[in-house]
């Protein structure tokens, strides 16, 4: 089927071919009407056409012919003017929706403010949103950062707790083995002044095993070695006026390798901290290497002032 386009085409070459044909005729009878009449030497010359019917109906036949069909003998289109005019050529439309062959009824548009207002909205609660959990995950990450330098800040608090703690023990232990120390040195000092002051039999050899020692030193050393004990001894929970008699076996140096019980009604708690006492720190050595007994014999009591009543 032809379209709007091809039919107007034909329409208008049709239009303008009968344009011209009229034209021409036109100015063949301009011409005709201006052609100046020449005269002629003599008489003029009547002529008379003669014509038969036949003629004149072959004449009027071709004459009806051109009128109807005054350009060409092919038939003509379908009549234009039996259709209805056509429309107008419609706007190409850049979407794939395919024209509506015949106009719909109006439908009800969304006022276009109200979209823009509604995509606004949904923008500034989009943007609020993103910026709420950007400032939930900064803060996170501060609590995150806070929580861990508190930590850090605690571990540092303990542990420097801990070393003062420990600086102070010792100090406490070298000001008690001070002590101790030179408690046992004024001790060593008072026997040896006693021994020297007081006059008394001429020795008899020594028997085996003192190395020929005098028995001030002796007892000295014994004196020593029992405060020794005594100062490292925790005698919490020991029962009263309770005797506990050991035997313990060391090197030279003072250091102890060996505790036996004799006689001692203590619990294994009272043992443990009598064996302690005596391992806690080396026996009394400097200045006794002539009186140095391997094996040692002690007795534990509290108090010690009422025990040795």
């Amino acid at each position: 089927m032809e379209s709007t386009a091809d039919q107007l085409r034909a329409f208008g070459l049709s239009v303008l071919f009968h344009a011209a044909l009229v034209g021409l005729f036109w100015l063949s009878a301009r011409y005709m009407l201006t052609m100046p009449e020449e005269s002629a030497i003599g008489e003029p010359i009547r002529a008379t056409l003669q014509a038969s019917k036949a003629d004149l109906a072959r004449v009027q036949a071709a004459i009806d012919a051109s009128e109807r069909t005054p350009v060409e003998p092919k038939p003509e289109p379908e009549p234009v003017a039996a259709k209805p005019q056509p429309l107008p050529e419609p706007i190409p439309q850049t979407s794939d929706v395919p024209l509506q062959p015949t106009p719909q009824a109006p439908q009800d548009q969304p006022d276009t403010v109200d979209q823009e207002r509604i995509a606004r909205v949904a923008a500034e609660q989009a943007d609020r949103l993103a910026r709420e959990q950007e400032e939930r995950v900064r803060q996170e990450q501060v609590d995150l950062t806070q929580d861990i330098l508190r930590q850090q800040a605690a571990e540092r608090r303990q542990r420097m707790r801990e070393q003062l703690e420990e600086i102070q023990r010792e100090r406490e232990e070298a000001a008690k083995r001070t002590r101790r120390e030179e408690q046992r040195l004024q001790q060593l000092a008072d026997l040896k002044g006693a021994a020297a002051a007081t006059p008394g039999p001429v020795a008899p050899e020594a028997p085996a095993g003192d190395r020929g020692a005098d028995t001030g030193l002796l007892a000295a050393y014994k004196a020593a070695m029992l405060q020794t004990a005594d100062q490292n001894w925790n005698h919490i929970g020991a029962p009263e006026l309770t005797h506990c008699r050991v035997r313990f076996t060391q090197i030279p140096g003072g250091e102890v390798i060996n505790v036996e019980f004799m006689s001692c009604p203590y619990d294994s708690q009272g043992r443990e901290f009598v064996d302690r006492a005596l391992r806690k720190t080396p026996m009394p050595y400097s200045g006794f290497e002539k009186v140095f007994l391997r094996k040692v014999e002690l007795t534990f009591c509290y108090p010690r002032e009422e025990c040795t009543r």
